[in-house]
């Protein structure tokens, strides 16, 4: 008698703290949605010219068919970008444009952009202000040999360079 006493008032036990244990098991998980990003296209594909590492006298540039300095290059659609994000005028406006300034600090937007010396290969952030890199790639000629680099701008300054370190030091 004592034995099925004792297993009936574990069985009741366990009846009674099966519904805390469900429900601990069945608490859903939140899920936050992702930062909107404004028209982002698919992967900007750069063309071989401009691919490679690259050399200046202080600096290094890494290109390949869809990167810049390690950070994906999209296609993106400016027109498409709501006017409020580019110039926000209210503190909500203001903390919209910093949520996707953040979202997208590893994105670039990739495009072409007219120069009085041709067409340059133009990267910028998704979302900023007069931050962008301009290259195109040119040739010279260098002890009657034709070498080819890469001529940068951002608007403000200029290099060149080069595919070796020895060429960027004298050029």
């Amino acid at each position: 008698m004592k034995k099925s006493f004792k297993y009936s008032l574990i069985a009741a036990a366990m009846l009674a703290l099966a519904p805390v244990g469900m429900s601990v098991v069945s608490t859903p998980t939140p899920v936050y949605a992702a930062q909107k990003i404004y028209e982002m296209g698919k992967k900007y594909t750069i063309s071989k010219s401009l691919r490679g590492t690259w050399y200046s006298k202080s600096k290094k540039i890494r290109i390949t068919a869809h990167t810049y300095n390690g950070k994906i290059v999209y296609h993106q659609n400016k027109k498409s970008i709501p006017n409020h994000i580019w110039n926000p005028s209210t503190k909500v406006q203001m903390r919209e444009q910093k949520r996707l300034m953040k979202a997208t600090k590893n994105k670039l937007a990739g495009y072409y952009t007219n120069r009085a010396g041709g067409k340059y290969f133009t990267v910028a952030p998704w979302i900023s202000f007069e931050k962008w890199n301009m290259v195109k790639a040119k040739t010279m000629r260098i002890n009657g040999k034709s070498v080819k680099y890469l001529d940068y701008s951002n608007g403000y300054t200029g290099a060149k360079y080069f595919k070796s370190r020895s060429l960027a030091k004298k050029y």
